[in-house]
């Protein structure tokens, strides 16, 4: 069943439930309300006591209803009736699930989080009864690896298990304790203020954003390369060598990227007169660091910073 919510709906569902987190301070970081200096509004960390940095794409989920679906029918998954499922970006359509897993490298929190309900009315029932986050799955992009063809892909999960699929591999099912715990160890082991790590963050994830472009365009020449060796040894009934395949292979993904850019130029509407844009106000270094984390964090990875510290009890 197609969801009535949407990610909007529901990331926002969730990261107001997490600002009330139990002995932690969750601030969502939104860069257009720290410029507007809005008291409570996404900028509610202390400079002076330490953070740890969660990163969340935020997933909308289908509802599975009959014992037809391809996870029980085709692959025989221990999955209950209802259960759900949130699709993973095609790789050929983005480098966000590349990205993702470059930034998931251990030093960081990063999770998918979809939800285990898919209607207005589910929405409705678990904002009102505080539980948006207890009813929600979190997946680690790391888990699921890096996607090395161009098949659909999706996670499916019920109430106990999880699995990635197109071949179905099981993961680890996250529930939002899983997380608290793990922020709660990160914060035990950090010392360091956030005014002296956030430059730090800022520089790690623009590094990964250069790494993940990387990784991206050697899974696109090594997708390509199988590609054209299958289409040879079909035409030519016989195995062909790295060597011979090399003298066929021009690097196609730089090819490609060409060949897309003048396409998006084409489709171009006509260029209009510039809107008037209200200059920056300005902010003091350690903010405005925050401010592009979460800029590159949503431009980059679509997902939302969550800066997570110790309830502040004074």
């Amino acid at each position: 069943m197609v969801p009535e919510i949407s990610e909007f709906s529901y990331g926002f569902a969730l990261t107001n439930e997490l600002v009330g987190w139990t002995a932690l301070n969750a601030a969502p970081i939104f860069p257009t309300l720290i410029e507007e200096g809005k008291e409570g509004g996404g900028y509610d960390v202390k400079l002076d006591l330490p953070a740890v940095p969660l990163y969340l794409q935020f997933k909308r989920s289908d509802c599975m209803v009959r014992k037809s679906a391809r996870e029980i029918s085709t692959w025989g998954l221990d999955l209950g009736i209802p259960f759900h499922r949130f699709s993973i970006t095609a790789r050929k359509l983005s480098l966000q699930h590349t990205s993702l897993v470059t930034l998931d490298d251990g030093s960081n929190l990063v999770y998918y989080a979809a939800p285990r309900f898919h209607t207005l009315s589910g929405i409705n029932e678990a904002w009102l009864g505080q539980k948006v986050a207890q009813r929600s799955l979190f997946v680690a992009p790391n888990e699921i690896g890096l996607i090395r063809d161009d098949q659909p892909h999706h996670v499916a999960f019920d109430d106990f298990k999880t699995y990635f699929l197109s071949e179905p591999k099981e993961l680890t099912t996250v529930f939002i304790e899983d997380i608290r715990k793990k922020v709660e160890q990160k914060l035990e082991q950090e010392e360091r203020p956030l005014r002296e790590n956030v430059n730090a963050w800022r520089e790690d994830i623009r590094a990964k954003i250069d790494r993940a472009q990387k990784v991206q365009k050697e899974i696109e020449e090594e997708i390509e390369r199988e590609r054209i060796r299958g289409r040879i040894e079909k035409e030519q009934e016989r195995e062909i060598s790295d060597d011979e395949l090399d003298s066929r292979f021009e690097r196609p993904a730089d090819r490609r990227v060409i060949t897309d850019t003048l396409e998006m130029r084409r489709r171009l509407p006509p260029e209009q007169p510039p809107m008037e844009i209200r200059d920056e106000p300005e902010l003091p270094p350690e903010r405005r660091a925050i401010k592009e984390l979460a800029e590159d964090a949503r431009r980059e990875f679509n997902a939302q910073l969550v800066l997570v510290q110790q309830a502040d009890v004074s």
